[in-house]
This record gives structure tokens, sequence and C-alpha cells, in this order.
């Protein structure tokens, strides 16, 4: 009897070291993934770039990448601008359109001297090393030396087989390819060293890895890709273009290859589409409960390290001065519990607030469904005695609950409603027993939060104060701002303005496990669904080794006629490209439309299934959310196009080093 749980054990152990190694090397493939395509992409739009003949394609293509630069710092740190207007967008765009213009021309005056005085070769040699030990320098740093070590291990190995085999043959110069392995291998090893340095120079080193790789990148989007597109643009009519046209698409003999190429760029777009929708839907989710938890509260709350404070007139008056700040509203918490009818009990959180300033910093006048707020004000007299609770509810305050604890309670509009302080009863031998008070539901609301439904109930500030049997004091004051995207800088700037003992916390602060959850979540999936790119880049990658090995006798005549390897890499570099730039443009235009039309798209597998794929009692909507962000549209799209640049490389390569006799031997 005692085996079976020893063997259950045992399974569960392997099992947990088998999935831990398969999460370490799929975390190792994915960084090695990024290391090869990335480096792949940037030689051959390297390559593309050096074709480019006329000045004005460069020119052009500076100024659309200037713009988009401009469009995407502005996303980036004012993402305020999306609730504000088209002009105000334009006279923000225009304000950072010079800068992104100066710095698109300082990085396309270096690729300039680069393209023209440099070796492409030795460039990149010079690329790759500086990547690599950029990488390791930074996951050194960080304290992970051990993630440069274990990628230095693929490429040593394939540097070792291929000096294995060169020796076996008796060849005596080190290939290409064994070169660069071994150079990025010895790369990699020797940034985890900067592991064993002190904590303040690794640091140092870690931010000059992290420095050198944003200029690298803003170097090769700033700077080679206008060039790459001017060469693209410029390639047109070229023999390179009018033969990769041909060979995609193929007739008679390849339909196959037609085939395989089809499947390509649907397997490219299909990547995008889902990735698209998918994180469009999520974002919706995102917006809707930021929306919902905005609504309940507002953008930020103001209060006092020391605790319940007076004199709250004066701070109120000096907040709404501060810039940014909308509405303020002040409240008093008390932590207590009611009884319903049955004798049944349930903790809830009485809050007093003024009811004309709460519904201005929040949606509770809004979210009422029976009664209103109005009547707390009107029904604000003074509390009554403990004595006094099992008389009628004509002298007793105004409560406003949520409709889970009315529903929960049994209690209607007009019904009386005992509030238990835990505190400041009567004393008895036991220590001071709890104190009752009985007040008069006139309003119930509903938000979209259960929690709040449950757990929060509103009276007057008078009324919470005499609960609490404290003076005229507030516990905080909650604040509305023109954008809950500059909320934080406002409630800082409250904060700078009130100082010690006043602190602020931003609405972010309340739920920030919720967030993060949404956040990791969304990397998640993206991770996972970018996938569906590799897969495709790697059909692309067989796609082109199939064709060249189809067309080796053609590209030994090109050879033979005076062709020289350049220009048959740029053939087959340019079918991936046009591959990946098809199935990338299906691919968003698909997201785009699938995402404005979810409900609709929601609306008919319910009918035919039969199934509410969203029940509203569950998540508080019935139609799927969505917005779609342009920056991750583009995002999705770049990575697509890098996944498709560098999967060219390879066969490129081992076309352009086809042997003109070898070719036509059996021709």
């Amino acid at each position: 009897m005692e085996l079976f749980p020893i063997l259950s054990q045992g399974a569960a152990s392997v099992g947990g070291g088998v999935a831990l190694a398969f999460i370490v090397s799929l975390a190792l493939g994915l960084v090695g993934l990024i290391l090869v395509y990335g480096a792949s992409a940037v030689v051959v739009l390297d390559g593309f770039a050096r074709v480019s003949r006329r000045p004005v394609w460069p020119v052009l293509s500076g100024v659309a990448v200037a713009l988009l630069a401009g469009i995407i710092g502005l996303q980036w740190n004012r993402p305020e601008l999306a609730l504000q207007s088209w002009e105000a967008w334009r006279v923000a765009l225009m304000g950072v359109l010079p800068r992104s213009s100066a710095g698109v021309a300082l990085a396309m005056g270096v690729v300039w001297g680069i393209l023209r005085y440099a070796d492409p070769a030795r460039v990149g040699v010079v690329l790759q090393w500086a990547v690599a030990l950029s990488l390791a320098v930074f996951a050194a740093a960080r304290g992970f030396p051990e993630l440069p070590l274990a990628l230095s291990g693929p490429p040593g190995l394939v540097a070792l087989g291929l000096w294995g085999r060169r020796h076996r043959q008796g060849a005596g110069t080190m290939g290409g390819m064994e070169r660069r392995a071994w150079e990025l291998a010895i790369a990699l090893a020797l940034g985890a060293v900067a592991a064993l340095l002190p904590v303040e120079l690794r640091a140092g080193l870690g931010a000059m890895a992290v420095g050198g790789l944003v200029l690298l990148g803003g170097g090769v989007f700033f700077g080679l890709v206008p060039f790459a597109v001017a060469g693209l643009i410029d390639m047109r009519g070229s023999a390179e273009w009018f033969i990769a046209i041909r060979y995609l698409v193929a007739r008679r003999r390849q339909v196959f290859i037609s085939a395989i190429t089809a499947i390509c760029i649907l397997g490219i777009a299909a990547g995008v589409w889902l990735i698209v929708v998918v994180l469009s839907v999520m974002n919706g989710f995102e917006q809707t409960w930021r929306e919902e938890i905005l609504g309940n509260r507002a953008h930020f709350v103001v209060e006092s390290q020391a605790g319940s404070f007076a004199d709250y007139p004066e701070t109120l008056e000096r907040i709404r001065r501060v810039p940014g700040v909308v509405a303020v509203s002040p409240f008093l918490d008390a932590d207590a519990m009611v009884r319903g009818r049955s004798g049944e009990i349930y903790s809830v959180r009485v809050r007093g607030v003024d009811p004309e300033q709460v519904s201005q910093v929040t949606r509770l006048a809004q979210d009422m469904v029976s009664g209103s707020l109005s009547n707390l004000e009107a029904r604000g007299e003074a509390l009554p005695r403990s004595d006094e609770l099992q008389g009628g509810v004509a002298g007793a305050p105004a409560i406003v609950i949520g409709n889970q604890l009315a529903s929960a309670l049994g209690v209607d509009l007009g019904d009386a409603l005992v509030v238990i302080s835990p505190f400041g009863g009567p004393p008895t031998p036991m220590g001071p027993s709890p104190r009752l008070t009985r007040f008069r539901v006139e309003g119930v609301f509903r938000s979209s939060f259960y929690q709040f439904d449950e757990a929060f109930a509103y009276v007057t500030l008078e009324a919470a104060q005499a609960f609490r049997r404290s003076a005229d004091v507030i516990d905080g004051v909650e604040a509305l701002t023109t954008d809950h995207y500059r909320s934080q800088r406002v409630a800082d700037a409250v904060a700078v303005d009130l100082g010690y003992p006043f602190e602020t916390r931003d609405w972010k602060e309340f739920f920030p496990a919720f967030f993060q959850a949404l956040k990791t979540e969304r990397i998640m999936m993206f991770i996972l669904l970018t996938m569906i790119m590799v897969v495709a880049a790697f059909v692309i990658v067989a796609t082109l080794i199939m064709m060249i090995m189809e067309k080796s006798g053609d590209i030994a005549i090109l050879k033979a006629m005076g062709a020289e390897d350049s220009l048959v890499e740029r053939i087959f570099a340019l079918e991936g490209t046009l591959i990946g730039l098809v199935g990338t443009l299906l691919g968003v235009v698909a997201a785009v439309a699938v995402t404005h039309r979810l409900g609709w798209i929601q609306e008919r597998i319910e009918n035919l299934t039969g199934v509410d794929t969203l029940p509203a009692s569950i998540y508080q909507f019935s139609s799927l959310p969505s917005r779609l962000d342009p920056l991750q549209v583009g995002g999705v799209a770049l990575i697509a196009m890098v996944l498709s640049l560098g999967a060219t490389l390879l066969p490129s390569r081992q076309g352009a080093r086809i042997d003109p006799a070898e070719g036509l031997r059996h021709d």
C-alpha cells in the first residue's frame, strides 16, 4: 500500500524537473531566436540599403520614419492625448517633429557613412559582437550570468562540429559560419565575466549595455530602415524584382512551391491576426475594468499619515487650486457590521460623504437603482440612542447600500437597518460591548464590482462622525483630475503643495495585483501566440531552400552570365520580404476587421451553439470589449517583418554560394 505514494511522489518530482527543464529550454530558445532573427534581419536590411541610388526615396522614407517616431513618442509619453481632440494631437506632434526629424537625420548620416565606406562583412561582425556582448553583460549585471553561459553553448557546439568536419576533410581554412559561431560563443562567454566584478562597476556596465542596445536599435530603425525602404523601391523593375516575382508566382511544374508560398503568407497573417485580436480583447477588458474602478473611486486620494484630521475645508480649497484637479470630496470611514431581519451579520465599510461633492468625483449618483443620493442629506438628523432602537425609523439617519448587501439582508427602501460598531457600547466584564445604531435605507446602488456592492454603505459626514463618536474630522479627500493618465502627476503636485503629513495614493495603487495580473497574462499570451509566426518563419526558410534546390540551374546560369553573389542574395531575400509584407498586411487588415465586428461574431456563435459565451451575471457585461492599440499593432507587425527578413538570410546565402559548374552538371 505504501508503494503507490512513493511512486506518485517520484513521478511528481521527475515531472517537475522535466517541466522546469522545458521552461528553461523554451526561454533560452526564445532568446536565441531573438538574437539570430534580429541579427539576420539587420544584415538583410543592409543588403537592401546598399542598392539605394536615387536620393529622393531616402529623404521621403526618412520623413515618414520621423513622423512615425513622433507619433510613437507621443503615444508612449503622453497617453492622455487619447482623450483629447485631433487639434491637440496636431499641436503636440508639431512640437516633437523637429526633434524626431533631427534624430532621424543624424542616424541616417551615420548609416550613410557606414554604407559608403565600411565593408558589409566587417559591419556584420562588429554588430554581432556588440549585440551579443551587450546582452551578456546586461544579463550578468542583473545577476543572471548563467543565461549568457547557457546561450554560448549552442554556437560553441556548432563551431566544434564545423571544426571537426573541416579537419576530417583536410581543409585548412576556417569557413565564415565557423568563424561566426566561435565569435558569438566567445562574446557571450566574455559578457558573463561581468558577474565577477564589484556591484557598483557591474551596475555601470549594465547601464552601458542597455545604452548600447538602445543606440543600436535606434540606429537600425531611424537610420538603416529608411535606406532599406528606398532600396526596395529602387529595385522595382530590376532583374532581382522580376526574378523574385516569377519564382514566387510559379507555374506548371512549380505549383507545389506556389502553394507553400501561400501557406507561408497565411501563417504570417494568422499569427498577426490572432495576436492583435487577443491583445485587443485583453485591452478591452482592462479598459472596462479600469473605467469601472474609476467610476467607483476617484483618480487619487489624499490622506494624512497622522490619521483623521480637522480643518479640512481649508485643505479642500488648497487641493482645488492645484492645476489638473477638477473636483474634490471629503470622506470618513468606519468599520462596522450590519444585522439582517433574520439576525445574520455582515461586515461593511460605512463611508461618510458629502452627497453633492461625492457625485462629482464618482459615479455613485448614476449607479443608484432605487432611491436617490440626495435623500442622504434630507434625512441626516442626529443619531438615536441605543435604547431607542426598538422604536420606529422616522428620526433615524439615512443610509445608501449596495444591491448585493440589500439582497442578502432582505431590506428595501424605507426599511430599518441596524449597524453595529465593534466598540463604544456599555462596559462589561469582558470589555466594551458593541454599539447598535438604527439607520433608514434611503437608496440602493449597483456598480460593476461585486466587492463594492456588498461591502460599502454611504451616509452623510455628520452621521459618520456621530457613529464614530468623533469630532468634525475626515479621513481623507477624494479628487478627480482632468484625465486619469495624468492623475499620478497631479497627485504628486498636491502632495508637494500640502506637505507633511499629507500623502497621496493614485487609483492604480488600490488594485496593483489585479492590473499586474492582466499585464502578465497579456505578455504570456503574446509570447505564446508569437510562436505561430515563428513556425511560419521556419516554413519560409524551408520554402526558400526548396526553391533554391529547384532553381539551382537557373542560379548557375545567372552566375555564369556574371551575376554577383549579392544579386542572388537579394533575389531570395526579396522573396521572403514580400511574403512577410503581404502576410503582415493581410493579418493587420483581418485583425482590424474582426476586432470591429466582435459583437456580431459573438452573436452568431451564441445563436449557433445556444451557449451564453459571456454571462453578464459573472463578468458584469454581455459583449466582448475590445480596444485596438496602435503601438501594439505596430509592434506585432514589426516582429512579423523581423522574422520574415531574418528567415531569408540563410537560404539566400546558400543560393549565392552555388558553383555554376556544379549547378549545371545535371542540366
